[in-house]
């Protein structure tokens, strides 16, 4: 049992039998132990108790066990709350998997492909249209195996519907035989349709048929490595990019079920790392595609294709310049796309406003670095509000992203997008969740994200599916919980309330500022504690630490009275002994000047009384020529400096420099009683 009480107290109960419970001796059900435990009374409750019928190691096991099970039950409920939130299912098919997409029509249908390659390895290149039954049960709906001389799928796009039919097309490289003799017809066609057999009940026949409808060569002059790594389909067009080729190309063509037609190839300077495809007008594209620190557009209007150009240079942060790993669409508008760092250092998430004019360039509208050590190795962006029309407008909503990493890891984060006018923002880019260990210790190499439309009734839960592959032949859906969102203010006063939309059930959160501000309050507690540690053994305040219990006697009372104290310092202090603090500010560039003021009338006769030294600005009128301590004969400077230790504002230990720089008036019953002896 793995929530056991790690105690050993002796109980004299009989529900325990006055035996010792140990974690290893610890029953199956504690539910005898809790009753016995919760008769004991916590120290809370001792004084309503005769604490002569409970020892003392019961009261607090008892205790401890009450705090204990209350943690336990909130930690098991936050767990079910997860649980029931990210749903999963898996299914474990016969091939490594390498290519996914779901159906843009049909949630529950997702598509995944593989294989060993060409060649006598064993393993069969095959292509399977898996169904999620429910949110725990995914199944095989079908399944096509490819030729084993050929390539193993490496892409993979699900198109359009066309009657009862869905049409895939897949990235398949022609056999080494028919490469070499230039013929590599990599992209093809496929057909789903309806089962047609009729099977007794209780027989495993698959739901769906999967044929090859079509075969089309579209790069130009193929290399006998080159292969089709990159597929992306919007309503009727779709783009693919060459992979390992010495001159990498991108290849435009359009879908109309079965039938696939080239509209151009175009040379790139390097290879595509990602891209993607969105609708932007009527029978309007636009591509956009990336490579290390630069992000690429091409727009498609009709047969009119523009060159591709450059609009976005990853800048050098200190030594971390991220590299483009992949990207999608967000509307015509925005993209988002994540970037690792160097030597697998991070990912950061960045979202990018995309210009609207030829001339303008991308700008990076918002970012998010994921807080671990990772580099990513597949990307999936969903929208849960998306626009009725390929191209409509897009209102508010929110937008999942998840981020496969290297450590078997998919980080869940949501953006907001918000309209406010004629213009859109993109905010709140924030961690919503991480699923781990999701392939055990397999790589993931691909995810799709389901499409949600907004249900006309909620009923039910609803869910949006993210589904991911491994080389291990292992596919995964896990399934997000939805919920209902309203607006609670409208977009105006006089508007019409917003319309509801769909939010993921668990908030996500923002980056916090509580570890700052821990921290900055443990900073403070610390200097607080250093200032009263000094103060404690300058002698200045009252011991509280006990400071001088630790440090050596030396040091008490060292920072009150240093040795050899800084000698401006000891100047100030002779200066406000004699004039006090105030004179010490305000006589920066003035001459200063010590002298004998009167004896109050009083006393002006007696003989005990000497005059009170003063120290004012000099005033040659007033207090005469005045002379330097260097002017003065010794017989004066004793005098002085006797007289000046009488009044207590000079000390031996403080040096004749503090005299330099000032002026000293007539002290001559003080000479004269120095001179008599």
């Amino acid at each position: 049992m793995e929530d056991r009480l790690q105690v050993t107290p002796h109980f004299t109960d009989a529900t325990c039998g006055g035996a010792l419970l140990t974690n290893q001796e610890a029953p199956s059900s504690t539910s005898g132990l809790e009753r016995h435990l919760n008769t004991i009374p916590t120290p809370r409750d001792q004084h309503h108790v005769n604490p002569a019928h409970y020892d003392v190691e019961s009261i607090a096991v008892a205790f401890l066990f009450r705090t204990y099970s209350k943690s336990r039950r909130e930690r098991h409920r936050l767990i079910a709350i997860m649980a029931s939130s990210f749903p999963r299912s898996s299914i474990q098919l016969d091939y490594p998997l390498y290519a996914i997409d779901f159906d843009p029509e049909d949630a529950t249908r997702v598509v995944v492909g593989g294989g060993g390659g060409a060649g006598r390895s064993g393993v069969g290149n095959k292509i399977t249209v898996l169904e999620t039954v429910s949110q725990q049960e995914l199944r095989s709906a079908g399944e096509i195996a490819l030729s084993r001389d050929e390539d193993s799928v490496m892409s993979l796009a699900v198109g359009p519907h066309r009657g009862k039919s869905t049409y895939l097309y897949a990235g398949v490289n022609s056999s080494p035989e028919s490469i070499a003799k230039g013929k590599n017809e990599h992209l093809r066609a496929l057909s789903v349709d309806p089962s047609k057999l009729r099977t007794s009940v209780g027989a495993k026949t698959p739901d769906t048929n999967i044929t090859e409808a079509s075969r089309t060569a579209l790069f130009q002059d193929p290399e006998v490595d080159t292969y089709q790594r990159l597929l992306r389909i919007a309503g009727s067009t779709g783009v693919a990019a060459t992979a390992m080729s010495k001159e990498p190309q991108l290849a435009i063509f359009d879908v109309a079920g079965a039938a696939v037609k080239l509209l151009s190839v175009l040379k790139i300077e390097k290879e595509a790392e990602d891209l993607d495809i969105v609708q932007t007008g009527e029978n309007e594209f636009q591509i956009a595609y990336c490579y290390k620190y630069e992000l690429w557009l091409v727009n498609v209007s009709g047969k009119e294709i523009s060159e591709p150009r450059r609009v976005y240079v990853m800048m050098d942060d200190h030594g971390e310049r991220p590299a483009f790993r992949a990207l999608r669409y967000l509307s015509p508008n925005f993209l988002v796309a994540a970037t690792n760092l160097p030597k697998r250092s991070g990912v950061v998430i960045q979202a990018f406003r995309l210009p609207k004019l030829e001339q303008a360039e991308a700008r990076l509208c918002l970012n998010a670095r994921i807080p671990r050590k990772i580099s990513a190795t597949a990307f999936a962006v969903a929208n849960l509000s998306p626009p009725s029309s390929p191209f409509g407008a897009l209102g508010e909503t929110q937008f999942v992203i998840a981020v496969a990493g290297h450590d078997c890891s998919i980080t869940l984060y949501t953006l907001e997008h918000t309209v406010g006018g004629s213009i859109e923002l993109l905010s709140k880019l924030w961690h919503l969740h991480t699923l781990k260990e999701v392939h055990g210790n397999a790589n993931i190499t691909a995810m799709a994200f389901s499409r949600f439309v907004t249900p006309k009734n909620n009923l039910r839960q609803q869910y949006i599916k993210l589904a991911s592959t491994s080389l291990q032949k292992t596919v995964v859906v896990n399934s997000i919980a939805l919920k209902k969102h309203v607006e609670k203010a409208p977009r105006n006063k006089k508007g019409p309330p917003r319309a509801a939309r769909y939010v993921t059930a668990v908030k996500s959160r923002g980056v916090s500022s509580r570890g700052l501000g821990i921290t900055m309050a443990i900073f403070a507690l610390l200097m607080a504690l250093v200032a009263q540690a000094v103060l404690e053994l300058s002698g200045q305040n009252t011991p509280i630490l006990g400071v001088e219990r630790i440090f050596p006697a030396a040091w008490h009372g060292s920072l009150r009275a240093p040795d050899h104290p800084p000698a401006a310092f000891l100047a100030d202090e002779f200066l406000a002994k004699l004039g006090g603090r105030d004179i010490v500010k305000t006589v920066t560039g003035e001459t200063l000047v010590v002298y004998e003021g009167d004896l109050p009338p009083a006393t002006a006769g007696g003989d005990d009384q000497v005059p009170e030294l003063k120290l004012d600005v000099h005033e040659p009128s007033v207090h005469g020529p005045g002379m330097t301590w260097e002017e003065l004969g010794e017989e004066q400077k004793e005098a002085w400096k006797a007289r000046l230790k009488e009044a207590g504002a000079w000390t031996q230990t403080m040096g004749e420099a503090v005299f330099k720089g000032i002026l000293f008036g007539e002290i001559a019953g003080a000479v004269g009683r120095a001179v008599a002896g």
